[in-house]
């Protein structure tokens, strides 16, 4: 016997599992008559009743419900196949970054690079604390560093720029760096250090005890108090770029106080011509210039 034609085995199938004709033509985007006649003209091929048609639905024979079982699960290896021969073509980039790099800077713009790269899976690995600066299962990785990473090549994203931001509100309140003596302070356990310079150059380091700033984990809890108004955090300028711009944020003072670190995309030298690395690279160097400019 021949194959039966194609178009009848889905009709009769969707028909089946939607239990009538009107819920095999809405999931196969044609008429309730052209599931009705696919579904004659297969039986009349097979010679076998497929269906028992009530006024209420359709009831399979058990001709039918043997045959519908062994066509929804060829249907559904047909679709496996197909989704694993589509995804032979894509790549996944894994990165290596930083919790709160990742959450206030990079993810928000990876929708952006998949729109512009949609067979390049990115996977963001954020458990870098105490790791060598490239894991191997990283294809790149985005640290916080010099540039300097021997057998690394190193890229130059943004430099580690620190000042105070809070919310509008609170900002009202702030006319010198002495006024953050009275006001509620905000870090990160892992950056503490940040406040202090901060405060050496502002000179005032002395008028502000630290001692009583609420600790945080990591910078992206002390940043997202800050926004919630319960007082002030010191941020490096990427993590805030997208809140200032908003309006979430204020710079309550001028003075931004540079680090000798910065943020640089590493990689190994001999993937440097991947296509998706490469890729990813040139996108990720533009968004970072587009942000150092808006900063």
């Amino acid at each position: 016997m021949s194959f039966p034609p194609l178009n009848g085995l889905r009709a009769f199938e969707a028909a089946a599992r939607g239990g009538s004709y009107v819920a095999a033509a809405r999931e196969l985007h044609v008429s309730p008559s052209a599931i009705s006649r696919l579904v004659k003209l297969l039986e009349a091929r097979l010679g076998v009743q497929l269906f028992h048609r009530r006024a209420n639905g359709l009831i399979l024979t058990e001709a039918g419900d043997a045959y519908v079982a062994e066509l929804t699960a060829a249907f559904q290896r047909i679709a496996a196949a197909t989704a694993r021969l589509s995804e032979r073509g894509r790549r996944t980039l894994v990165v290596g970054a930083g919790p709160t790099l990742a959450m206030r800077w990079l993810i928000p713009r990876l929708p952006g690079f998949h729109a512009l790269n949609g067979d390049i899976d990115v996977q963001l690995s954020t458990q870098i604390a105490g790791a060598d600066p490239m894991r191997p299962g990283w294809h790149a990785a985005i640290r916080l560093g010099d540039g300097r990473w021997p057998g690394l090549q190193a890229d130059y994203l943004f430099t580690a720029d620190l000042f105070p931001v809070c919310a509008p509100a609170l900002a009202a309140g702030l006319k010198t760096p002495a006024d953050l003596a009275h006001t509620p302070l905000l870090q990160a356990a892992n950056a503490e250090s940040d406040w202090r310079l901060w405060l050496k150059v502002a000179g005032v380091q002395a008028d502000v005890p630290l001692t009583r700033a609420q600790s945080f984990d990591y910078p992206a809890f002390a940043l997202q108090a800050a926004l919630d108004g319960l007082g002030v955090a010191m941020a490096r300028a990427p993590f805030v770029v997208d809140d200032l711009k908003a309006g979430r944020l204020i710079r309550p003072f001028d003075l931004a106080v540079p680090q000798e670190r910065g943020w640089w995309l590493i990689h190994r030298p001999e993937i440097a011509a991947d296509p998706a690395l490469a890729a990813f690279r040139d996108w990720l160097i533009n968004a970072a210039g587009v942000s150092r400019s808006a900063a």
